[in-house]
């Protein structure tokens, strides 16, 4: 692991995301970006979803779900929640500039997990209508339609 001043190296993130999840794919730009895009069942009985992990070294990591397209709405929704894009389907999974994720910490033991959770929370609100995943959206960073 990377030391307290160094941030994790894009190749050992990567090596992260192959060991957890083998028969997935993981590619590399340069040692500054990988993307990881791969097929998850947030429960038991939940249904698949096709997502992509997008991390540049100097950037927040990005969760986008691209299978379903679009994803359901809970009945008389009109937007999905805790989603910064509603078109792109890109996830809202941490706080940035909290202490909850940092360039420091894997994203297999933060952001990976944070998108099961997120479609876990997904499923229940769509049954429901009531979104308990949790989470905050200041007014200046509202997802976009």
């Amino acid at each position: 692991m990377a030391q307290k001043n160094n941030p994790i190296p894009i190749a050992i993130q990567a090596s992260s995301i192959k060991r957890m999840f083998p028969n997935s794919t993981v590619t590399s730009f340069h040692g500054q970006k990988i993307t990881w895009t791969h097929t998850i069942t947030p429960s038991p009985l939940g249904a698949e979803y096709e997502i992509k992990l997008v991390f540049e070294m100097h950037k927040y990591p990005q969760v986008f779900v691209l299978n379903p397209k679009p994803l359901a709405l809970a009945k008389g929704e009109k937007r999905l929640p805790h989603c910064y894009d509603q078109i792109k389907q890109r996830l809202c999974l941490f706080y940035p500039g909290s202490s909850e994720w940092s360039k420091y910490m894997l994203l297999t033991d933060t952001v990976i997990p944070w998108a099961y959770e997120w479609l876990y929370h997904y499923e229940i609100w769509l049954g429901t209508g009531e979104w308990k995943g949790g989470g905050i959206h200041p007014q200046n960073n509202q997802p976009k339609i």
